[in-house]
């Protein structure tokens, strides 16, 4: 009797020490209890060409137009200030075919409009051109860092030329501009800020090294205008979180700079131009 005991009990211990084995052995090849879910894209496809590619494009054109002050790689290839028509009908050219070029995912990424952020857009050009004024006034905005001022009824040709460069103007104004750097900063450059993987992050959300990355590109942008341009950044961006819709930032962008086109033409204040 004695014997058989022991024997059984050596049989059970075995038989744990087996199962325990195969427990462990199930336990580390089963998949964590958790997994991390995969990030989702959340547009536009194609995004480093969609939110890149044309901005790229503009601020490389951009590189080559001529200032009244001179300087810069327009006055080291030689390029005239009365150049300044052509090479910008280049520049929007160009940019127009980028645009083209990646459209298609743009598209169906922008979504459909929300009615107010354009009158919010209209009422900001009123403290950018009163900020913009007071800064220069201070004497914080240098020639060396303003802008072309370029006048087509007294610096370009006369007549049907001056009015189709206004008209040219105007588009690079209220549809190119604010498409390519909206799509850029708040498309690329804050949501990089946030994630290498840019496409992951939504549109519209807010972190203090996107909310960073947004007034610096502010005052590198729009150095002349360095104070105006951080609070319209700002407002703008509010309305990025509101609505998650990159389409309400560029109608905002291009109502103040519909009102401010006509506010120049009006006043003839061509250096905010």
């Amino acid at each position: 009797m004695t014997g058989g005991t022991s024997d059984a009990a050596a049989f059970d211990r075995r038989e744990y020490t087996q199962a325990g084995r195969n427990v462990t052995d199930l336990w580390e090849t089963m998949p964590p209890a958790n997994p991390a879910a995969p990030r989702q894209h959340e547009g536009p496809d194609r995004p480093w060409e969609a939110c890149v590619l044309p901005f790229v494009v503009f601020s490389g054109g951009g590189l080559f137009e001529p200032s009244r002050t001179a300087g810069g790689l327009a006055e080291a290839v030689g390029i005239p200030f009365t150049a300044y028509p052509v090479v910008y009908a280049l520049r929007i050219a160009a940019t127009l075919l980028a645009i083209a070029w990646s459209w298609r995912p743009l598209c169906r990424w922008l979504g459909r409009p929300t009615w107010w952020p354009p009158l919010v857009g209209l009422s900001l050009v009123v403290p950018w051109i009163v900020l913009a004024t007071l800064q220069r006034d201070a004497g914080w905005s240098g020639d060396a860092v303003g802008r072309a001022a370029f006048n087509p009824f007294a610096d370009g040709s006369a007549g049907g030329w001056a009015y189709a460069f206004a008209t040219l103007r105007s588009i690079g104004l209220v549809a190119v501009v604010p498409l390519v750097e909206e799509v850029f900063l708040r498309g690329f450059l804050m949501r990089y800020a946030i994630r290498e993987d840019f496409w992951t992050v939504p549109f519209g959300m807010l972190t203090l090294p996107a909310v960073g990355a947004c007034l610096a590109y502010a005052a590198a942008s729009h150095p002349a205008e360095c104070v105006a341009a951080a609070g319209w950044f700002a407002v703008v961006t509010g309305i990025a979180a509101a609505t998650r819709r990159p389409i309400d930032t560029i109608l905002a962008h291009a109502a103040t700079n519909l009102a401010l086109g006509v506010y120049v033409v009006l006043t003839a204040n061509w250096w905010l131009l």
